[in-house]
């Protein structure tokens, strides 16, 4: 519960938790060799009692039996005025994630050491996080009233912590409590707007973000802020001319240009962005944030060999490492240079693009022929990214359809199903599989469970409604879902399809031809071809019926529906 605050408050510690031997806890500790035979002092006595507690929190520690070492170190704490013991008792706290004991530690430390600041902020922020709020902000406008804390960074720190650990009503109340008591700190209007921002409330966050400005005219990361929100709110060329002008105030920021690169990219206008990425790099070489840029703006101009040097250079070290890595993994696909694709997608093993980078390696396992490495890849991934499993089921599946596997594709399916049972996506496919398979009953079963799910879903009841007219005499069935089909989707060029045939059967030509002409000007599929030509055929218009099928005959001399209608009509094709 404590993970987010505990590593920003063991940060402002500064310390790793009992890293440092209890000798050096204590000034002047007790010399043995002068008091053997000699009465100890209350005053000894007390600081071998310190010392013991400090030596049995440091075993305890090592064991990992944090809750005793904590109680030991408290009690050393309180026992003595130096007020390191405290600060390591809060370190063990934090770590323990005891947010009351943490607190009690910290006030301690505080008590012995009044002008620590990180003493201070790490008070603040577990009283926040206990919910007490008033001392809180108690706290907080302490730490504003010193000279030294830092509080522009001090007060993004706190944002970022209260709005992972409060109420969204909460945070607001807090800041909005704090720039009432502070109206002329800039930073504390900038940090109640970047709040705002991150909540939503963009109005909000326009309005305090301008009162910063108006206290503090020419703060760059203001103005970087105020630009983000007039992007946020639509207004690109509200934000770049915000960005431009704060680029004449300090035109050697390089974030303010990175930024302004980054909103010229938004706006889609890479020639600017290149422009702004050279200006950086010109003026500092190694700007990794601003080589990343540039290859991006390169690409978006399709200028390939120029981008392909840049992430090079990314990819060796980088913290930009894996996204190079996934780019030239692209650009290698787009070359059709598989196997270097496959190289650079491997490399990218974690991050936000590790699942993208790995699903592109399926493909270029595929376009390799390599696809049982594809299958099992895509079965390792499976149970890598759980939460795409969806997604690799169908992808898995449909390779082996490819294949012509028919079996195993319907084994898969079913295997998933029965993982993420009633999905509309896998009864859909499954169905397409089980049509193959002459397996009727399945098709029919989960077209059937989809329309339950959704009856007007259009496709189900294409699919359900073609496979009645072309495989059974269901018409009267065929033809009230086709009719439903075409009245949800009428430009649909598969429905088209599908009712110009179930016309056909019913020995409807002419309405036949005129679906199926319509099917086929909005889509020239081979599939869509072979049964208008077979209708036109039918129907005595066998010059235009030659001229559909050797067409299609042409684009895919090895199309199943093109190989059976050449052993159908043969007088056709001689």
């Amino acid at each position: 519960m404590l993970t987010r605050i505990v590593v920003y408050l063991l940060a402002l510690v500064g310390l790793a938790v009992l890293s440092v031997g209890c000798a050096t806890a204590l000034k002047g500790g007790l010399q043995p060799d002068e008091r053997i035979g000699s009465p100890m002092s209350s005053e000894e006595a007390r600081r071998a009692d310190t010392m013991y507690q400090l030596l049995a929190g440091e075993v305890a520690g090592q064991k990992g039996q944090f809750g005793e070492a904590l109680e030991s170190y408290m009690k050393a704490a309180r026992d003595s005025s130096d007020a390191r013991l405290a600060e390591r008792a809060t370190q063990i706290a934090l770590y323990a994630k005891q947010t009351d004991k943490a607190l009690d530690a910290a006030n301690l430390w505080l008590e012995r050491d009044p002008e620590n600041l990180a003493a201070r902020k790490i008070v603040a922020m577990l009283l926040l996080k206990s919910g007490r709020q008033d001392e809180a902000l108690n706290q907080l406008g302490v730490i504003l009233q010193r000279a030294d804390a830092d509080a522009e960074n001090t007060l993004v720190e706190l944002v970022r912590l209260i709005g992972q650990e409060l109420s969204k009503a909460d945070a607001m109340r807090l800041m909005e409590q704090l720039a009432e008591r502070f109206p002329q700190r800039a930073e504390v209007h900038y940090a109640y707007s970047l709040l705002a921002m991150e909540q939503g409330e963009v109005a909000l966050a326009r309005r305090e973000v301008d009162k910063a400005l108006r206290l503090h005219p020419d703060w760059g990361r203001g103005r970087i802020l105020q630009a983000q929100l007039a992007a946020r709110a639509g207004d690109g060329a509200s934000a770049k001319a915000i960005l431009e002008q704060a680029l004449k105030v300090e035109p050697g920021s390089t974030h303010l240009r990175l930024v302004l690169a980054e909103q010229l990219m938004r706006e889609e206008n890479p020639k600017a962005a290149e422009q702004q990425f050279r200006r950086i790099l010109r003026q500092e070489p190694d700007h990794e944030d601003a080589a990343f840029g540039l290859s991006m703006a390169l690409l978006q101009q399709h200028r390939d060999d120029a981008a392909r040097k840049t992430l090079m250079r990314l990819a060796e070290g980088s913290r930009w490492s894996a996204q190079a890595a996934y780019y030239l993994g692209l650009l290698e696909s787009r070359r059709k240079q598989y196997e270097a694709a496959l190289d650079w997608f491997e490399q990218v093993s974690g991050g936000a693009l590790a699942l993208e980078a790995q699903t592109n390696a399926v493909s270029s396992l595929v376009a390799l022929n390599r696809g049982g490495e594809a299958v099992e890849k895509l079965r390792h991934l499976r149970k890598q990214f759980p939460q795409e499993a969806l997604r690799f089921y169908l992808m898995e599946a449909e390779l082996l359809t490819r294949d012509n596997d028919y079996a195993a594709a319907f084994d898969v399916l079913t295997e998933a199903l029965q993982a993420m049972p009633q999905r509309p996506e896998l009864l859909y496919t499954r169905s397409l599989v089980a049509e193959r398979l002459d397996r009727l009953e399945v098709l029919e079963q989960d077209l059937n469970e989809i329309l339950k799910q959704n009856p007007d879903d259009a496709n189900a009841l294409n699919a359900l409604g073609y496979t009645l007219a072309d495989k059974t005499n269901r018409y009267s069935e065929a033809q009230r879902l086709l009719a439903r089909a075409v009245e949800l989707k009428p430009e649909d060029p598969a429905i088209l399809d599908s009712y110009g045939w179930l016309q056909y059967r019913l020995g409807n030509y002419d309405v036949a031809v005129d679906y199926l002409r319509r099917a086929y000007a909005r889509n020239p599929d081979v599939e869509i071809a072979a049964h208008l030509g077979e209708v036109l055929w039918i129907a005595g218009e066998r010059a235009e019926a030659k001229s559909v099928w050797r067409k299609a005959a042409k684009r895919a001399p090895d199309n199943e529906y093109i190989r059976r209608v050449m052993e159908q009509f043969k007088e056709a094709f001689e």
